[in-house]
């Protein structure tokens, strides 16, 4: 049976993994249950069934950088939900550019209300994060040096150098592929400030 003062005593060192809030509590009760178990099968007592899960976590719990682009450092656990929600909202954006590429490279008009808003939406989200406290306007500027907005104004680099070196006619197929490139640069950034709004961890 895990006392109060055991149960603290597990919090503390959770605590100093800085694990978002809803990973805390999932980690702490399977710790628990582990060391419950731990005194109960093997008759350990705490302090050897606490040193035992703590080895059986040490490379779930072990503190790494977050992305090659970033110099947060979080848990390795969290690292994998973390990236796996990247590759998730880089599906998501390079969907939905696909699904307007055909209309956009065609006609003028189908970009630029795909830019109005898309830019309507990243005011309204921008100004709900604010409003409702989900960020402060430092963050915002924060999210400039987000990994993701670091690749894709690499990827952005690497374009235009492409288009302005390999296509002749750079008013119609070079101008195609950047407007595509801000759609998707766009679709991304969105997704990061939804996830905010949701308290969903994401590097800002």
């Amino acid at each position: 049976m895990i006392t109060l003062i055991q149960e603290k005593e597990i919090q503390q060192y959770l605590l100093s993994k800085k694990l978002n809030p809803k990973l805390f509590i999932e980690i702490k009760d399977h710790f628990i249950q582990q060391i419950s178990s731990l005194m109960e099968e093997q008759k350990s007592n705490f302090d050897e069934a606490f040193q035992n899960t703590k080895l059986s976590w040490k490379q779930e719990l072990e503190i790494v950088k977050a992305d090659l682009f970033s110099f947060h450092k979080i848990t390795r656990l969290e690292k994998e939900t973390l990236q796996k929600r990247f590759r998730n909202i880089m599906l998501y954006a390079a969907v939905f550019t696909l699904l307007l590429s055909k209309f956009i490279v065609t006609g003028s008009e189908v970009f630029m209300y795909a830019e109005i808003v898309l830019i309507g939406a990243l005011i309204s989200l921008l100004a709900y994060n604010i409003i409702f406290r989900k960020m402060k306007l430092y963050h915002y500027v924060q999210l400039s040096f987000h990994p993701l907005i670091i690749k894709n104004a690499l990827a952005g680099i690497v374009l235009f150098t492409s288009v302005y070196l390999f296509y002749d006619n750079l008013a119609v197929e070079g101008s195609g592929m950047l407007k595509l490139f801000f759609l998707y640069a766009m679709a991304v950034k969105l997704q990061i400030l939804y996830y905010r709004a949701r308290k969903t961890r994401v590097l800002i």
